[in-house]
């Protein structure tokens, strides 16, 4: 690393050189005190020379690859002191072991820790030492050639500290009318008339687009004017999946798929008819990395046309925001309008500089500073990062002297890269040594990477970055915390703005300094095809995680094994969901261990189920992560690892146990063993004795042997949240008073559990449970309290007690023995209360307030309260915000009637509330299911300013007490529900209406549906022969999705309209609807051209004849389950994708099947014979897929009979098909996929059937039993076959007859990637099929082919990056890990997965 950093690390090595441990260590060797001294003085004249190197190493590379040298031997020395730190702090405890337990208990730890103890035992400390004096004597005696100069460089003066405030992201200048054009483009119509539009934000790094499109996106306008928003950080490779999994990430849809094709649709299903706003930040490029559906390498527009596809679902109005450097991604985009980011002018950037360099000055300090600052100003090159980065620099400095040296510095002159702005070297140079460190730390990430603040702290920590200074009497993790505030306040770091919380990023500018400054020290794998750059120097390495790529071959991580003093081992992944990825067994067993050196180790959501004992050697360990692992159970080696400060397990849904020897990690800070759910007991692991504990996120109380709750009376220091179970354990009063609760004064939230199967009984073991609870009492500091199951019928008297508590939020859950609520209304500082599942409760009154009224709450819940009936109001709540009451079956009291406060009110199943005056006038999100008579009162407003609100009704004349339309609307099991629908109640802003079990009893003479409405429901309603004929009827120009769910019509029911009365419409479904029997849908005569039905989808409609659909634009027509259809028209229809499932009689007209068809779907459909569909005049035809029809077909297809634009053929369940007609198949010289699923006859007895698919790229035959070879399919003609898969076929014996000389066979195969062969069980051996003849296969897939006993006779292709072999025992013998007959020819695999153990 830099100099800067040096300086640091040396401090410290001279701090550690002086302790009592080493001098000791010393007089134990025998060693003078010389060997010290000499050490001291060599690390001396290196020191004195490094400020004069900190300046010149950016203009002079043998300066820089000097300082390399010299960090490399500070590393070196970093870890022998710690090694004899180690060995002192050992030695102390074994002593103490032996005075405790006495000599037969000490000596069997002895003797299981001695095998690791010695660190010095494979060389003489006096050599080690020697070494490394000569090595610093080596690099000292350079220093004269490089011409550096003791006591040069610039010298830093002391500042005072920084203010760690966040900063304020609207702190922007000269953006003002830019900012008022794009939001009032995003507010407005689009005017091209596309759905969507696309508007770019161009400039260079630093020149402030984030933050523009920031305050686009955070603008309240903006945030209520679309249904959806999401923000997407795209980065230097454009990865196709990554960002759309991203999208459906931010509007709430996670998905684990991989398959771009099925989160395609997904998106597209989310964004269906709603508008959004997408901001792509940060995009260089627009070709796609990540998906291997390219025939050849992608251009820019093929990306974006991939991405865009599912977009154009959405509602129109529809924003995209893109970010970049690069023009050309807007032209590619088509962006309708691009904005370019210039520099600011001086005068934007001098106030933008003045607001932070000037902040709380007095007048006379800025009339001294501001000429200087001026200068410095026009240096920063009109980028609002570099105004912004020397202003927070400067707001420390008071001197004039100060800013002039700034003004002055030589670093503005010096180059370092076209990328690193002087502006930003020189707020480097200005840190701290110590935030110089922390800051390089960074380095190791990937650019874009989300920094979880809390996480980073802790790795600061693990590193060593945090000693605090003599007089520092803070924690290290407040050291760390005033570190990462005062980076954040220098614009080092950056709040995220995908991730709420404590989650932070780093500008790419910004990222690039720190990969400058920490010099060469760092490898990270970011690309599955490239082995890192590891050398001896190298002490972090960071793998990053791929959603594609799950399993992690051994290969990845072969390089580090020269790095034989690696710190780090970490790992990051771009996605938030939890998958879990295969790690190779030798990474475990064969490099881990070797890492003797490492402080962190992160194996976070890999598959492994134990750590090897020689997890020991690891000495220096202080972090360790093993979260969403599959590990039962950790080695008892672990408790060897002194000096380990983290270690999280967290929801490790398998570990049952934890090692007995905790109480010996007497450094472990941090133990996280939250979600653990196999952990059911916490045997007496000496818990009590980690002293510096402060975290701990989860304590079971055991029974008899295990731990108990009295553990906890020494751990004064943990804070944070700490979650308590097994309540029900607790033996005594005495006990509880023994965890001295009242005491932890750094908790935050506390939650105690009895253990929901615990509330029949308040006696444990004597005591009452209120007794034991009541010698719970918290400290006053606490913040979060949550009780559950508690079985007592009282709960203590403190816990309405002002005096004692001052909590924020109070969760009481399950207290189901409990008649009465505590007088919570007395906590003055109570903002958020939760009240569950307390089925004792059946009135609540005057006990629940107290003495006062909720001064402070903000948020009130009822739920589950199953024999609550009144609640008397005896108190107010004025600063009631958000009221929800849920499952409250028989409240019939009133609630609170003056609420003038509150913004949201949700009531669920809340039948039995009594009608009541309800005065809401601040209201802005209402949802009311099943909520009885309620009479709201609301100051005159509109009710677009609502967020979001969902009512309900059961009966007309809850309707009348609403004052106004809500957005979303139920009617249920509503009598006389044809006066709701007739009268002009719902001509206001209603977009979602349901009506569901509802009966119709009369004919409607009018439906008085509002104009707004873009979503119809109707739901499981009877005599629909009422209603439906005047619905459609009605004009409602913004519906956009129709649905019919079930429901019966008495009399039989033709439907006719016009897609006139719906232009907006997208979707229409019919499921289940008993009584309809002709269906007709048109566009009339002058009726906009514009008209495009997206999908009509009918199911399950048993008395339906007759479909007509003249004239429509259609993407899809799924018509399935209508067992008496009989007639489908589709005159001048354009269809794309239509689907015909279990219509037994149907038969089509003399029109045939669409002319426009691009997919076809028909299954179980028996009267239609393919020789009558006319499929070869259908030339837009890609993919077809047959399925259970066709019963007398032997051979298939018919000649001539399938066109020759399809590129994708499925047959599936024809039951007496023999063989594919060569003749047939012959034109489809387009075909790419073909899949052959469940023909029980098929044998391909008939010569090379698939000899003239030359385009044919993916083969699957699923389920053919008959099937015994593929000689006669006609592989050698298959050049483009990528994909050959073979599953279930019982009599395959092999895939060709191989004979010696003969040329057919898989060798010809050249293009193939993917072999797989998944449950054949007579297949016996591939030996000679030829496949290390198949140079391009990346994987081979073997599952539960028992029989199968050899592989090959010859070294299988360097291609292979995967070898699976699954349930095949005697094929998994001669493969197995450098003992198997065959090893030798698979070796090479990078990835060799066998029967679940990655090798």
């Amino acid at each position: 690393m830099a100099d800067a950093l040096l300086s640091a690390s040396l401090q410290l090595l001279f701090d550690r050189l002086a302790s009592p441990e080493f001098i000791n260590f010393l007089g134990r060797q025998n060693h003078s005190d010389e060997l010290l001294s000499e050490l001291k003085r060599k690390l001396l004249v290196v020191h004195k020379v490094l400020d004069d190197a900190e300046v010149k190493q950016f203009s002079n590379p043998n300066v820089k690859n000097w300082l390399v040298h010299v960090k490399d031997a500070v590393y070196d020395a970093e870890d022998l002191l710690d090694e004899i730190a180690t060995d002192a702090l050992r030695c102390k405890m074994e002593a103490a072991d032996s005075q405790i337990g006495g000599t037969h208990k000490a000596s069997k730890w002895n003797k299981f820790s001695a095998w690791v103890k010695a660190p010095f035992a494979t060389q003489s400390m006096e050599s080690r030492v020697n070494g490394m004096i000569e090595k610093l004597e080596s690099i000292a005696q350079e220093k004269v050639g490089l011409g550096l100069k003791e006591g040069g460089g610039e010298k830093l003066s002391p500042r005072s500290p920084i203010s760690t405030s966040l900063e304020d992201e609207s702190l922007v200048f000269g953006r003002d009318e830019i900012q008022k054009d794009l939001v009032d483009w995003l507010l407005s119509d689009n005017a091209t008339g596309d759905n969507m539009e696309v508007m770019s934000i161009v400039g260079m790094g630093g020149s402030g687009k984030t933050t523009l499109a920031r305050l686009l996106y955070y603008d309240d306008r903006v945030k209520e004017h679309f249904h959806l928003k999401a923000w997407v950080c795209v980065s230097t490779e454009f990865l196709l999946i990554k960002v759309t999994k991203s999208f459906l990430e931010e509007i709430g849809s996670k998905t684990d798929s991989d398959n771009l094709n099925m989160l395609q649709l997904q998106l597209k299903d989310q964004l269906s008819n709603k508008r959004f706003l997408l901001v792509l930040d940060d995009v260089w490029d627009l070709k796609p990395r990540d998906w291997e559906g390219w025939d050849m390498k992608p251009s820019d527009g093929e990306g974006w046309d991939r991405l865009r596809t599912p977009l154009l679902a959405a509602a129109q109005g529809s924003k995209i925001v893109v970010t970049s450097r690069n023009e050309s991604v807007a032209t590619t985009m088509r962006a309708v309008q691009t904005r370019h980011l210039g520099q600011l002018s001086p005068q934007h950037c001098w106030r933008l500089f003045e607001k932070l360099a000037f902040q709380d000055r007095d007048s006379n300090a800025f009339l001294e500073l501001e000429p200087i600052g001026r200068q410095i100003v026009d240096k920063c090159q009109g980028l609002p990062l570099a105004v912004k980065a020397l202003g927070r620099l400067l707001h420390s400095k008071v001197e004039k002297r100060e800013w002039e040296n700034v003004l002055n510095s030589e670093i503005w002159h010096l180059r370092s890269g076209p990328e690193i702005l002087p502006s930003l070297r020189l707020s480097y140079h200005h840190l701290s040594l110590p935030l110089k460190h922390c800051f390089a730390y960074c380095s190791i990430f990937p650019q874009d990477h989300e920094f979880d603040k809390v996480e980073l702290i802790l790795l600061w920590m693990a590193e060593g970055l945090l000693h605090p200074q003599q007089s520092d009497r803070r924690r290290m993790e407040q050291i760390g915390e005033s570190y990462f505030d005062e980076l954040l306040a220098k614009s080092f770091f950056q709040k995220s703005i995908r991730k709420k919380g404590s989650c932070f990023v780093m500008h790419d500018l910004i990222h690039e300094l720190a990969q400058h400054v920490s010099g060469d020290f760092c490898a990270r794998v970011e690309d599955d095809d490239k082995v890192p750059k590891v050398s001896e120097k190298t002490r972090h390495f960071l793998y990053f995680k791929t959603d594609s790529d799950q399993m992690v071959a051994f290969k990845k991580f072969e390089a580090i094994t020269k790095a034989q003093s690696l710190h780090t081992f970490l790992d990051v992944k771009p996605s938030q969901y939890e998958p879990s990825y295969i790690l190779s067994k030798r990474v475990l067993q064969d490099i881990l261990p070797k890492m003797r050196c490492l402080r962190v180790l992160s194996l976070r959501e890999y598959k492994i189920i134990d750590l090897p004992k020689s997890i020991s050697n690891l000495k220096h360990l202080r972090y360790l992560d093993l979260s969403f692992t599959m590990i039962k159970k950790l080695p008892e080696s672990v408790c060897c690892l002194c000096n380990l400060q983290t270690m999280i397990l967290r929801r490790c849904s398998c570990l049952n146990e934890l090692p007995s020897r905790m109480g010996k990690l007497i450094n472990l800070r941090h133990l996280d063993i939250f979600g653990c759910d196999s952990l059911k007991e916490m045997s007496n692991h000496g818990i009590g004795r980690l002293k510096s504990l402060q975290r701990l996120t989860y304590f079971i109380v055991g029974q008899k042997s295990g731990l108990r709750i009295g553990e906890l009376r020494e751990l004064s220091e943990i804070r944070g949240a700490l979650y308590i179970s097994n309540m029900k354990n607790v033996v005594s009063v005495n006990d509880a008073l023994q965890a001295n609760m009242k005491d932890k004064s750094y908790l935050d939230e506390l939650i105690l559990d009895w253990d929901d199967r615990c509330t029949d009984g308040v006696i444990q073991s004597g005591s009452t449970v209120h007794d034991i609870l009541n010698k719970l009492l918290p400290h006053p500091n606490l913040k979060q309290l949550s009780i559950r199951n508690y079985p007592g019928v009282r709960f203590p008297n403190w816990l309405g007690d002002p005096l004692v508590l001052n909590l924020v939020s109070l969760e009481l859950r399950g207290c189901g023995n409990c008649s009465t609520l505590p007088p919570l209304g007395q906590l003055t500082h109570l903002k958020y209360l939760q009240i569950s599942r307390m089925n004792g409760v059946e009135c609540v009154g005057s006990e629940f307030h107290g003495n006062a009224s909720f001064q402070s709450l903000e948020t009130l819940s009822f739920e589950d309260m199953l024999n609550w009936e009144k609640w008397l109001c005896c108190g107010e709540f004025p600063h009631l915000q958000k009221l929800s009451m849920r499952c409250c079956p028989k409240l019939a009291g009133k609630l609170p009637e003056q609420l003038l406060s509150l913004e949201e009110l949700q009531i669920y199943n809340c039948p039995q509330l009594l009608m009541t005056s309800l005065t809401v006038l601040a209201i802005r999100e209402l949802k009311m299911v099943d909520f009885g008579k309620l009479q709201l009162q609301m100051a005159a407003c509109d009710f677009i300013a609502f967020q979001t609100s969902e009512i309900e009704i059961l009966d007309v004349s809850q309707w009348k007490q609403l004052p106004v339309a809500p957005h979303q609307l139920s009617i249920r099991k509503c009598d006389y529900v044809e006066s709701l629908l007739e009268e002009e109640i719902l001509q206001s802003n209603i977009y979602d209406l349901k009506i569901y079990d509802c009966s119709f009893s009369r004919s409607l003479h009018k439906v008085g549906l509002p104009t707004t409405l873009r979503s119809l429901s109707i739901s499981q309603c009877s005599k629909l022969e009422f209603l439906l004929p005047e619905l459609f009827r009605c004009h409602l120009p913004a519906l956009q999705r129709l649905r019919i769910f079930g429901g019966v019509i008495d009399d039989s029911l033709s439907l006719s309209f016009s897609l006139g009365i719906f232009p907006e419409l997208t979707h229409f479904a019919i499921n289940g609807l008993k009584g309809l029997r002709e269906l007709f849908i048109s566009i009339s005569e002058g009726d906009p051209t514009s008209l495009c039905v997206l999908g009509i989808h009918i199911q399950e409609c048993p008395n339906l004849e007759s479909i007509e659909l003249p004239g429509l634009k259609l993407e899809y027509c799924w018509i399935s389950s209508c067992s008496k259809l009989r007639y489908l028209a589709h005159m001048h229809s354009s269809i794309q994708e239509l689907c015909l499932w279990d219509c037994p009689e149907l038969l089509f007209q003399r029109e045939g099947l669409p002319s426009k068809l691009s997919e076809l779907v028909i299954g179980n459909c028996n009267q239609l014979m393919p020789m009558e569909w006319g499929l070869q005049r259908l030339t837009s035809l890609a993919h077809l897929r047959m399925e259970g029809s066709c019963e007398g077909f032997e051979l298939f297809p018919k000649e001539c009979l399938l066109p020759y634009s399809l590129t994708c053929l499925e047959i599936v369940e024809l039951p007496n098909l023999k063989s594919l007609d060569n003749w047939g198949l012959q034109q489809l010289t387009s075909l790419r996929e073909l899949g052959i699923i469940n023909c029980p006859e098929l044998q391909f007895s008939t010569g090379s059937v698939l000899q003239h698919l030359i385009s044919l790229k993916e083969l699957r035959i699923n389920g053919c039993p008959r099937l015994q070879s593929l000689t006669e399919v006609g592989l050698q003609h298959l050049t483009s076959l990528e994909t050959l898969y073979i599953n279930n076929c019982p009599k395959l014996q092999h895939l060709t007859k191989q004979r010696l000389q003969d040329s057919r066979g898989l060798q010809h195969l050249i293009s193939l990637k993917y072999l797989g062969m998944e449950n054949c069980p007579m297949l016996q051996s591939l030996k000679n099929e030829g496949l290390q003849h198949l140079t391009s296969l990346k994987a081979l897939d073997i599952r539960n082919c028992r029989k199968l006993k050899y592989l090959t006779k010859e070294k299988l292709p360097d291609s292979l990056s995967y070898l699976i072999v699954r349930e095949c025992p005697l094929l998994e013998k001669r493969c197995q890990f450098e003992k198997g007959e065959e090893w030798c020819y698979i070796a090479h695999i990078p990835a060799i997965v066998i029967n679940h153990v990655l090798f």
